[in-house]
């Protein structure tokens, strides 16, 4: 099917081949943003690659997490959840690569960013910030638990980026905010999350993820709990208030 797909010049007929082929692949939502507008953000380990100066296009791609596996997260990550979450990220990475297949078939260039890789461990950031990118693109906002949150899913996504030269249409960001919902605050074991997303304490959030490490059976570095607190239901209601 990856070599029946023919882009061209035309990026509304791109951007709808790909769409579909992410949404039949698995993936919940699909946008794109103008690269220079999340630039900035980039690891200076990816600005040194000479392939980006020929990229013009973010392609930011959501898979919605099993809510009833989140369902099941309360003051900590599950053995469950921690299997969810690395078979997600090997499903984000395969659709992002046969996406990068199609592009490069077509003649133009591809990247595709990790769904969850930190090259810099003191400050736990990868090549790119997927939540910036998929902001840019209008996948969802920066709620006040500093992970994008989506007007569909809730918090409840994990993310993946592919950079390109592609002609594609490209998306605008959404407006939103978390309004008078404060489940996350509440829910944090850390006591990390605060009033607004430039509140959030990163420190004290890998502090709580070291622990779960150490004395659990979860290998990958993850919480989940404040995942768990935002949902659809409460997104539904701080649309309300906003």
């Amino acid at each position: 099917m990856i070599n029946e797909i023919k882009l061209g010049q035309c990026p509304e007929t791109n951007f709808a081949l790909l769409e579909a082929f992410a949404l039949n692949s698995a993936m919940s939502l699909f946008k794109t943003c103008a690269l220079e507008s999340v630039y900035d953000s980039f690891h200076p380990a990816l600005k040194e690659n000479p392939s980006l100066n020929k990229m013009n296009t973010a392609i930011s791609m959501a898979f919605h997490l099993s809510e009833a596996i989140l369902d099941g997260v309360f003051n900590q990550p599950t053995p469950h959840y921690a299997m969810h979450y690395n078979r997600v990220n090997s499903l984000l990475d395969d659709v992002a690569l046969k996406i990068t297949a199609i592009i490069q078939n077509g003649g133009f260039e591809a990247m595709p960013i990790p769904a969850s890789q930190i090259i810099d461990k003191s400050s736990q950031k990868g090549y790119l910030n997927h939540k910036i990118v998929a902001r840019a693109a209008g996948v969802g906002f920066i709620g006040r638990n500093n992970l994008l949150v989506t007007r569909q899913f809730g918090a409840r996504v994990r993310l993946v980026t592919v950079l390109t030269s592609a002609p594609l249409k490209l998306c605008a960001p959404v407006e939103g905010g978390c309004g008078g919902c404060y489940e996350c605050v509440s829910a944090c074991p850390a006591g990390a999350i605060g009033e607004t997303a430039e509140a959030f304490e990163l420190a004290k959030c890998v502090e709580q993820i070291s622990k779960f490490q150490r004395l659990m059976f979860v290998a990958k570095g993850i919480c989940g709990v404040c995942l768990r607190a935002c949902s659809k239901k409460e997104l539904n209601t701080k649309i309300k208030e906003d």
